[in-house]
């Protein structure tokens, strides 16, 4: 019975300490979203990106979550392709070296598969850049 009893308490305490967690992360939003902050507008969708971590892309800022919008002041709002600075929006996207960076992250995913790095990382008329 005491068994029972503890296994119980530990079972409910790890529950009240997840449910912060779990309830602070947002749904994600449904269908296509155009992220138009740079002169070539981007259709993300979310539901095509849900094996991914959130925390890939989110990233915590001062060891919070972050679900906010990634060209909010102080974050990634240096807007020109040119920006190549850590709050560089086009960095985010394009650099190479950035482990968690949209091209990073496509370049993995197509391989060696010709047609699918076309459609994954090409700027014109690939899937992040219709």
């Amino acid at each position: 019975m005491k068994k029972i009893l503890m296994l119980s308490l530990s079972i409910l305490v790890a529950v009240a300490l997840a449910m912060p967690a779990i309830a602070a992360r947002p749904a994600a939003p449904e269908g296509p979203m155009k992220m138009a902050l740079t002169a070539k507008p981007v259709t993300f969708n979310h539901n095509t990106h849900a094996s991914v971590d959130c925390g890939v892309c989110h990233h915590a800022v001062n060891g919070e979550e972050n679900y906010g919008k990634c060209g909010n002041a102080g974050c990634h709002d240096a807007l020109g392709a040119k920006e190549k600075g850590v709050n560089s929006y086009y960095r985010i996207a394009h650099d190479k070296k950035l482990e968690n960076s949209c091209i990073s992250c496509h370049t993995r995913a197509a391989g060696q598969d010709k047609d699918k790095k076309k459609a994954l990382t090409g700027c014109k008329g690939s899937a992040c850049h219709p």
